[in-house]
């Protein structure tokens, strides 16, 4: 599937369960990352993952500290006109589901905490990459 009939597929909250993957988040949030400046790409982010998993019965499944976190981190790695299969390989660590590179960031307890789903919370561990909205686009 291409990067526009993904993002279509997303967007129209046709994505299955079973494909509605940890990699398809990233996947995701890249492309609006570089589509759309970071805080309208942000919005975007929450409100359709919010939508897919209402879809999908998931109700419970959207964390606002890992969408945030995540958003942040993938930011500061973006490099202009690079592909996402370019951003991929040089950065495996995100598409670890186990999510240790938001561990180096967060202990386990806060992380996982009921606050950090319903809200951002500062990491506990080490400072996240700075939040610095600015229009980045391909």
């Amino acid at each position: 599937m291409t990067d526009d009939e993904f993002l279509a597929a997303f967007e129209a909250v046709a994505i299955s369960r079973s494909e509605w993957t940890h990699e398809a988040h990233v996947r995701m949030a890249w492309l609006y990352l570089t589509q759309f400046p970071t805080d309208e790409a942000l919005d975007r982010i929450r409100s359709g993952i919010q939508n897919l998993n209402a879809r999908n019965g998931v109700l419970d499944g959207y964390h606002e500290t890992i969408t945030v976190a995540f958003v942040r981190i993938i930011v500061a790695r973006l490099l202009h006109n690079e592909t996402y299969e370019v951003f991929r390989q040089h950065n495996p660590e995100l598409f670890d589901r186990t999510l240790g590179v938001l561990l180096a960031h967060y202990t386990h307890k806060r992380l996982f905490s009921s606050e950090a789903r319903a809200r951002f919370v500062e990491p506990d561990v080490q400072s996240l990459p700075s939040f610095a909205p600015k229009p980045y686009c391909r």
